[in-house]
């Protein structure tokens, strides 16, 4: 697995922040059969970085995901999410996903 957290480029956004990316395979039971399955992630998000308390309220109807900037938060703790946020709650492997008769049960 690999994690990256990047500064985000002026020119993409005028907000101070961040994209975190996570890349690998996760190994998974499917919920359905049993069956181990490495599940494939690339999953990129933007969080942005506000100033203080009143700033992070502004955005608050804003559709992008914030933090404020004294939180102290690591960079393997947003790439732990990032990954956390791409696994299925319910995980099932390509056999029983492609299965209708599955799904509709």
């Amino acid at each position: 697995m690999l994690g990256s957290v990047h500064g985000v480029e002026r020119s993409v956004s005028s907000r101070p922040g961040f994209v975190v990316t996570a890349k690998g395979s996760v190994g998974l039971t499917c919920h359905s059969c049993g069956a181990d399955f490495d599940l494939p992630v690339d999953s990129s998000s933007t969080i942005h970085v506000a100033h203080d308390a009143a700033e992070l309220a502004s955005w608050e109807d804003e559709a992008f995901e914030c933090i404020e900037g004294n939180e102290k938060t690591s960079a393997l703790e947003l790439v732990e999410d990032e990954l956390l946020l791409a696994v299925p709650y319910i995980p099932r492997c390509p056999k029983c996903e492609a299965d209708p008769a599955i799904l509709e049960a």
